[in-house]
Parts: C-alpha cells; structure tokens; sequence
C-alpha cells in the first residue's frame, strides 16, 4: 500500500462516524418515508374497498391498494399530479376496451385494434409519464373483464382513483422534505473536494515529484458528485410546494442551498487547479513546473483549503476560522513567490497561475461566509497576481 492509499484510508476511517451517523438519520430520507407511506395507503384502501357495499368492490378490492401505489411519490405535488395522469390513463384505457368491443366484433381484429389505438392515444399530453398505462388497462379490461368489461371498467378507475386518493391526502398529512438526502449528498461533494486538495497537496511533498501519469491518477471524478448535489436540491425544492412542513424546515433548506452553491464554486476552482497542477507537472510536454522553493507553501495553503471544505454540510459547518487559516496560507504563498527569483518567464507564469487559482478558491469559500465584511475582504484577495 502506497502513501496516496493510506493517505486516503486514513481520511475515510475519520470520516466513517459521521457518515453512519448520517445514515442513521430518520425522517428526512424520501424512500423509506414514501415506501412507508405507500404501504399505510395501500392497507387503508384494501379496507375500505372491502367495506364498500358494491359487488365490483368485492370482486375487484386489489386495484384500490394499486391506486395507492400509483401516487406513491415523495413530495406533495408529484404525487398528486402523477396519481392525476395515471386515473386518467385507467379511465382512458378501460373506456377504449369499451367502446372498441362494442364496435369490432371479431376477435382477432379486437386485440390488435385495441393495442394500436390505445398507443396512439397514449401519446396524448394529458397523460405524462402514465401514458403506457392506456393500452395495458385496454388489455386488462378485455382479458379480466371480458363477461362483463363495463362492471370491471367501473371498479378498476373507480377503486383505484380511492387508492390514489388515499394516498394524496396521506401525502397531504405527513409530507417530505428530503433534507438528510440533500445533506448526505452536500457532504460527499464536500469530503469528494477536500480528499482531492489534500491528495494534491501530497503530490507537492512527495520527496519523488509524481509523474505526469500519477498525477492524472490522483484527479478524482467530481461532476458525478456535483450532479447529486444538484439532483437532491431540486428534490427538496419540489418537495416544499404544498407542504405544510416548508415553513418550518426554511431555515435548513436554505443553508443547505447555500452551502451548495458554496461547493458548486469550489468544485470549479478545485478541478481548474487540479487540470493546472497535472499541466504544470506534464514531463517533456510543457517544460513547467512549481518552483521548488514554493512546493512547501503550496501544499500548506492546498491542505488549509481541505480543512475549510471537508465541514461542510455539518450542523453546523465550523468554517469561518478554517477559511481565516486559508487566507493566511494564501498570504504567505504570496509572500514566497513575491521574493522567488525565476529568470524564466513561462515557470514563473506556472507558479503564478497556481497563486491566482488557490485565491479563486479561497473567493469561494469566502463567499458563503454570513459576514458581509469578510465577504468583501476574501473576494479581494481573489485577485490575479501581478508578478
């Protein structure tokens, strides 16, 4: 095992309590809420079907739990809007089966018939992402209910329009926010970003300079994490339409924004200075390099950047002395190119520009502090270096 793997060991056994403890949360993860949710729906529709004093109720009480399952969605509104597309999709398909049996008498015409049709009026809008649900229900009205297609037409729309119901005003009762899911996916990109400065900041110390192969090994896949980050914001976003529990739950949705928007900065700067570290180290390519005596410097300002990334996403997130550590580093990085003598002007270029992207860095970082006063100061020192 090398330096750069137990480097990282190390760093996920300290960072294993913290994410059981994340996966520990309860309540706030959307499956396991709407699976539990679905399941009360379903058992409530199941009993009420079977008390409904109908003969199709009897015969048919299975498609009231279906409907149940149809508007199992996290949030408030997708629920109710994908549990509309889908009773319309039902009544649609079993009005099809319908209408087509009374006119095709035949059979073998029958079948074909319904399918064509039933896909071609499941291409309508009306029934957005339920749209496959026509010809199936067309299908199951002539198969199931072929002695008696309107009866079974009736209990199928009917039982499962209670189901979905149901499962709205549950929905309605108990609503989601998806907030442990919005966190647990702040603090990957947040751990994802703070392991990849520090694993730059390795290469920087390393008595034996890595390869320009080695240090393409040490770039980590950030934009998969970052999408994540995005995906699981516009969950909890959608998730507060409707909600009863929004007003309450403002405060964490907004930090949780604007830590995310924090990160997004970051995760740009951190793969902009990663792409120029493996540019300035590329053997026989460039010809560049970070100057030897700023190596020591660069790495200490790459390590205070790790420390002021890796809280984020905590509650709370102890940032505002880790960014003041950075700033430091970042001074007296500048200090140490300012008195480095390097005649060549494409090398001090290189050492410069590794300056200027640490500053763009530490300007992101800055800019999710709540004082207004180190905001301005932090995007002052995120200026390009003038030597």
């Amino acid at each position: 095992m090398d330096a750069l793997d137990r480097a990282r060991r190390i760093r996920g056994e300290v960072r294993h309590p913290r994410d059981l403890r994340r996966l520990l949360t309860t309540g706030r993860w959307p499956r396991g809420e709407m699976a539990l949710k679905a399941a009360v729906a379903a058992l409530l529709a199941w009993q009420v079907a079977l008390w409904l004093p109908f003969a199709p109720a009897e015969q048919y009480p299975y498609y009231a739990p279906l409907g149940a399952v149809v508007a199992a969605y996290p949030s408030v509104r997708s629920s109710t809007v994908e549990s509309l597309y889908s009773v319309a999709a039902i009544i649609a398909g079993a009005a099809l089966a319908v209408v087509l049996e009374a006119l095709i008498p035949a059979t073998f015409l029958l079948v074909p018939a319904v399918v064509g049709v039933g896909i071609v009026v499941a291409g309508l809008p009306v029934f957005g992402s339920a749209r496959s649900w026509v010809p199936i229900v067309a299908l199951f009205t002539l198969v199931i209910g072929a002695t008696e297609p309107l009866t079974y037409a009736l209990a199928y729309t009917g039982l499962t329009l209670l189901g979905a119901t149901l499962a709205v005003l549950l929905n309605l009762l108990l609503p989601t926010v998806p907030l442990a899911q919005s966190s647990w996916a702040i603090a990957q990109l947040a751990t994802t970003l703070a392991d990849q400065l520090d694993d730059l900041a390795d290469g920087l110390e390393s008595d034996d300079p890595p390869t320009s192969s080695q240090w393409r090994d040490r770039a980590r896949s950030i934009d998969p994490v970052l999408q994540s980050v995005r995906a699981s914001g516009l969950d909890v976003r959608r998730s507060l339409r409707a909600n009863a529990r929004a007003r309450r739950e403002r405060g964490v949705v907004d930090r949780q924004r604007s830590e995310a928007l924090v990160l997004e900065s970051v995760a740009t700067r951190t793969a902009d200075l990663t792409d120029l570290l493996i540019d300035v180290h590329a053997e026989g390519e460039t010809g560049l390099d970070v100057q030897e005596e700023v190596r020591a410097p660069t790495a200490r300002a790459l390590r205070a950047a790790a420390a002021a990334v890796r809280p984020m996403g905590e509650e709370p997130a102890p940032r505002a002395a880790e960014v003041g550590l950075l700033r430091q580093r970042v001074r007296e990085l500048s200090e140490a190119v300012g008195e480095l003598e390097v005649p060549d002007r494409r090398a001090r270029e290189a050492t410069g520009a590794v300056v200027t992207a640490l500053r763009r860095l530490l300007g992101g970082l800055a800019s999710g502090l709540e004082d207004q006063g180190d905001r301005d100061a932090e995007a002052q020192e995120a200026v390009t270096p003038t030597s």
